[in-house]
C-alpha cells in the first residue's frame, strides 16, 4: 500500500531538502583550501587587509575610513564566518582604523593588536572602549613579539621597542610593520611606515627580501625610499589609496622606484587577492 503524505507536508519536505541542499553546495564551495590569500580589501583612500591561512584563520590588518570595510569584507567572508582571530591596529591613524568599530560590532574578534601609543580621536577612543567593553585580549607590539598561525609566520620588525604610553609627533614613526612568510612565500605588510623608521630598520639589517609589498602610504614620497625598496625587491607592489584622492598618491616618483615590479594598485582594480601555495604567489584579479 502506497502512504500519501498531505500537501502541506510535502511542500515542507520540499522546502527542508532545498535547504539542506544548499548548505550542501555553499559547504563544499567552501572547502578549506591549502593556500594562504591575504587580499588587500578597497577599502578607498586607507588600508584594510585580509589575510586567510590555511587552516581558515583570519586576521585583519586595518579597517579603512568608516563606512568602507564591511561591503568589500563581506565578499571575501561568507555570511556564516563571524570570527576574526586577530585584528592589527597598525597605528591609529583615521584611514586605517576607523572601520574597526563597525567590525567590533559585527564580528567576534579574538584578539587585538596595538602600539598602544597615546592618540586622542574620538574614533581611537570609541575603538578603545569598544574593545575593553567586549574584554577582548590585547597584545602590544614590538619587534620581540612575533606570532604564527599554524604554518604562517608573522615577524614584527617595527617598532623595535615597546611604545606603549609613547608619545609620537607622527603616528606613522610607529606603524607596526611586519613579514609574513608561508613555505617559500613572503610578504612584507608596512603600515604608514615613514623615511625615518625605514633608514633606521636598514641599519639594523634585517632580511627585508620579499615577493610582495605593501607600499606604505599609499604610495607618498614620505617613504618607500630607493634603499628599502632595494632591499625588499619585491615581485609585486601593492598600492592602496583612494582613486582621485586630494592627496596625489601615488606619487609619480615613488611608481618610478617600482620599475621593476608590477605594480597593482586598488584604486585601478578594486580589491587585490594574493594566493600563495608556499611555493609562489599568484594573483587572482
Amino acid at each position: 500500500m502506497i502512504s500519501l503524505m498531505p500537501k502541506r507536508f510535502l511542500f515542507r519536505l520540499y522546502g527542508i531538502l532545498g535547504i539542506c541542499g544548499t548548505v550542501l553546495i555553499f559547504g563544499f564551495w567552501s572547502l578549506p583550501s591549502h593556500d594562504l590569500e591575504t587580499t588587500f580589501l578597497d577599502v578607498g583612500q586607507g588600508d584594510a587587509i585580509l589575510i586567510r591561512t590555511p587552516q581558515q584563520q583570519k586576521i585583519l590588518i586595518d579597517a579603512g575610513q568608516p563606512g568602507q570595510i564591511l561591503p568589500p569584507l563581506a565578499e571575501e567572508l561568507s555570511f556564516w564566518e563571524r570570527k576574526i582571530q586577530l585584528a592589527i591596529l597598525t597605528h591609529p591613524d583615521t584611514d586605517h582604523i576607523a572601520g574597526f568599530l563597525e567590525i567590533l560590532k559585527r564580528y567576534e574578534v579574538e584578539n587585538i593588536l596595538l602600539t598602544g601609543v597615546q592618540h586622542e580621536t574620538q574614533w581611537y577612543d570609541e575603538i578603545l572602549k569598544e574593545i575593553a567593553r567586549q574584554q577582548i585580549p590585547v597584545l602590544i607590539a614590538d619587534a620581540e613579539q612575533d606570532f604564527k598561525f599554524g604554518e604562517v609566520f608573522f615577524d614584527i620588525f617595527w617598532p623595535d621597542e615597546n611604545l606603549l604610553g609613547a608619545s609620537l609627533t607622527d603616528a606613522n614613526a610607529g606603524s607596526i610593520a611586519l613579514k609574513m612568510t608561508f613555505g617559500k612565500t613572503t610578504a612584507i605588510l608596512t603600515g604608514d611606515l615613514d623615511l625615518e623608521s625605514e633608514e633606521k630598520i636598514l641599519k639594523n639589517a634585517p632580511n627585508l627580501t620579499a615577493q610582495v609589498l605593501k607600499i606604505s602610504h599609499h604610495g607618498s614620497r614620505t617613504a618607500s625610499s630607493a634603499k628599502f625598496l632595494a632591499a625588499v625587491n619585491p615581485d609585486f607592489a601593492i598600492i592602496s589609496a583612494g582613486e582621485g584622492n586630494s592627496f596625489g598618491h601615488p606619487h609619480e616618483e615613488v611608481l618610478a622606484r617600482l620599475e621593476n615590479s608590477k605594480i597593482l594598485e586598488t584604486a585601478k582594480i578594486g580589491s587585490i587577492k594574493l594566493v600563495s601555495d608556499g611555493e609562489k604567489w599568484r594573483t587572482e584579479n
